[in-house]
C-alpha cells in the first residue's frame, strides 16, 4: 500500500529534519514526539507545548530535555552533546529549573543488571551496524516497530547474559514459532536458559532441536491419545519422559487401542499403566509389542486368555480410573 499527501488540502507547513525521522523517531516516546513536531511549528513555550500535545507541563518540558540531550535541539541551561550531527536552533522560554534526565522503566533485579536511559540507548542503536540489523529483523518478525523497553531487553541479553546476536537471531526466531513475540517471553526464555548453561551458538542450538523435537512429539501423541485440547502438566511431563525413553508414537497407539478393547473409552492413566509396563519389561519397540503378543495368545476360553496374557485384564479394569502412573500404590501393588 502506497500513500501522498494532499498538499492541496493545506496551506501551511513546516520542516522536519530527515535524520531525526531515520535515528530517532523509532524509539522516541509518543508524547515527545507530539512535542518535538510543536516545536518544530514555531512553538517555544513550555505551557503552550504542552496545550498542542494534550499533556502536563512536566511530561513537556521532561520532552524539551530529552531532545536537547539528544542534540536534536538547543536549549538555554542544558549543553548540546559534542559533535551532535541533529542540533538545531530552538530556544525555550521555560527550561526546567532542575530537569531530570529521562529514563526507560527500570528492569525487575532478576531481568537484568543493566540500566541505560533513552538517550544511550538511541547511541548504541547509531554506533552498532549488528544491534541495527537484529533490531531490524526483531521488527520484522514481530511486526510493529520495537519499543524503548525491548531495546533495552535485547542489549541486556547480549551486554549482561552474554547471548550473541546469531543467538538472539536463533531464540526470536523460536519463540515466534510458538506464537511469543513479547520481549518478556524471550527474556523468560534465556535467563532459563542462561541458568542451565545454554549461552554458545552450539547450545542454543542444540537447544532449540531438542525443544522442538519434543514440541513434535507432544503434538504427535495428543493426536494418537485422542486427548482432548492441550495436556495436562502431569500429562505432559509423562509425555515427556516417553519421548527422553524412546518410545514410539506407534507404541502409544497400539496402548491406545488395548484401551479402547479393554474399557470402551480413552483414559490416559490406563494408557499410561500399559506403555510403562512394556518398558520395564524390556519391549521398546512396536515390533516387539507384537512378538510378544503373538507367542502369549492362548487357543482356550476367555478364562486361559486373562490367565496366559502378559498382563491380568480383570485386574485392569479394577484400577485403570484411579491409578496414578507415577507410582503410587494400590492395596501394596503398584
Amino acid at each position: 500500500m502506497t500513500y501522498k499527501i494532499d498538499f492541496d488540502r493545506w496551506t501551511r507547513f513546516f520542516n522536519v529534519p530527515c535524520s531525526l525521522v531515520d535515528r530517532q523517531l523509532r524509539l522516541a516516546d509518543g508524547d515527545f514526539v507530539k512535542v518535538i513536531l510543536c516545536v518544530y511549528s514555531g512553538i517555544t513555550d513550555s505551557l503552550q507545548l504542552a496545550q498542542m500535545s494534550g499533556i502536563s507541563e512536566a511530561r513537556a518540558k521532561d520532552a524539551i530535555h530529552y531532545w536537547a540531550d539528544l542534540g536534536v535541539i538547543k536549549v538555554e541551561g542544558i549543553a548540546a552533546p559534542e559533535g551532535g550531527p541533529l542540533a538545531v536552533e530552538a530556544s525555550a522560554a521555560a527550561a526546567p529549573a532542575a530537569p531530570a534526565e529521562v529514563r526507560a522503566p527500570a528492569p525487575k533485579p532478576e531481568k537484568s543488571g543493566i540500566k541505560y536511559s533513552p538517550k544511550e540507548l538511541a547511541n548504541k542503536l547509531n554506533e552498532s551496524e549488528e544491534l541495527r540489523y537484529l533490531v531490524s529483523e526483531y521488527e520484522r518478525i514481530k511486526g510493529s516497530v520495537i519499543k524503548d523497553n525491548e531495546l533495552l531487553g535485547l542489549i541486556n541479553l547480549n551486554e549482561y547474559y552474554g547471548f550473541d546476536s546469531q543467538s538472539l537471531m536463533l531464540m526470536i526466531e523460536y519463540c515466534h514459532l510458538l506464537g511469543k513475540d513479547r520481549i518478556g517471553y524471550l527474556e523468560k526464555v534465556a535467563r532459563d536458559w542462561f541458568d542451565r548453561d545454554i549461552v554458545s551458538y552450539k547450545d542454543v542450538e542444540a537447544e532449540i532441536m531438542r525443544q522442538s523435537t519434543l514440541k513434535s512429539y507432544e503434538r504427535k501423541a495428543v493426536k494418537a491419545l485422542c486427548l482432548k485440547g492441550k495436556p495436562s502438566t502431569r500429562q505432559a511431563e509423562i509425555i515427556q519422559d516417553w519421548q527422553s525413553k524412546g518410545i514410539s508414537i506407534e507404541m502409544l497407539k497400539i496402548a491406545y487401542d488395548r484401551c479402547m478393547d479393554t474399557i470402551s473409552e480413552p483414559n490416559f492413566n490406563y494408557i499410561a499403566k500399559i506403555v510403562n509396563s512394556w518398558f520395564d519389561a524390556g519391549l521398546k519397540t512396536a515390533q516387539a509389542v507384537r512378538e510378544k503378543d503373538s507367542k502369549s495368545k492362548p487357543a482356550g476360553n476367555q478364562t486361559a486368555k486373562n490367565q496366559d496374557a502378559s498382563y491380568d485384564l480383570d485386574e485392569w479394569e479394577k484400577f485403570a480410573m484411579s491409578f496414578d502412573p507415577e507410582g503410587v500404590t494400590t492395596n501394596g501393588k503398584v
